[in-house]
């Protein structure tokens, strides 16, 4: 029985590590996750950047105007991320669409799931009224996209089936000759 119970985790756990294999999932800032808001222009993808490496510059967020402008005066200034787009070899532009999955990450550790262009965000909180959240901006750390991958699934199911089909010649070749009725 013990080894029948172990054997039921290892295939459980097999099947969903095949499933994450599927999707491909990328880091998001807020600033980034404020494009994929339902006040946004409607559009059927966006693109965002995600996985941004900070490049050990100071980060520009949070600058009043003044500043932001001494920056821009320098010719070794760094851009935002919204301004560099796809220049940025730091970040991976991700195209975001409905059928994209998306999940809020908080300060805490959470996650939290929402639809992509069905949030709202002001300067206080999130709100996304399908899943019933309502997150203070502050709580906020950012968001992960989880976008379908074609080549894992493509090597997931490969793997799975050379498994079952070297199992079935394994246990062909392995099983002892049977003498038939006679």
């Amino acid at each position: 029985m013990f080894l029948r119970t172990h054997k039921g985790i290892a295939l459980v756990a097999l099947a969903s590590l095949s499933q994450m294999a599927c999707y491909n999932t990328y880091t998001i800032s807020n600033q980034e996750l404020a494009k994929l808001e339902s006040s946004v222009e409607p559009v059927e993808v966006v693109e965002v950047l995600a996985d941004c490496q900070p490049t050990g510059q100071a980060s520009l967020e949070g600058m009043d105007g003044e500043a932001l402008a001494q920056v821009d005066a320098e010719p070794n200034a760094e851009a935002t991320a919204t301004d560099a787009g796809a220049q940025d070899p730091n970040c991976v532009v991700v195209p975001v669409s409905t059928v994209n999955a998306l999940s809020v990450l908080t300060t805490d550790g959470t996650r939290e799931r929402v639809t992509p262009f069905n949030f709202v965000m002001d300067d206080v909180q999130l709100v996304s009224p399908e899943y019933d959240l309502l997150i203070e901006l502050d709580n906020v750390a950012g968001a992960e996209v989880r976008e379908f991958s074609t080549w894992k699934t493509v090597a997931t199911i490969a793997g799975v089936s050379l498994v079952a089909i070297g199992t079935f010649v394994g246990i062909s070749v392995l099983a002892p000759d049977e003498q038939s009725f006679e």
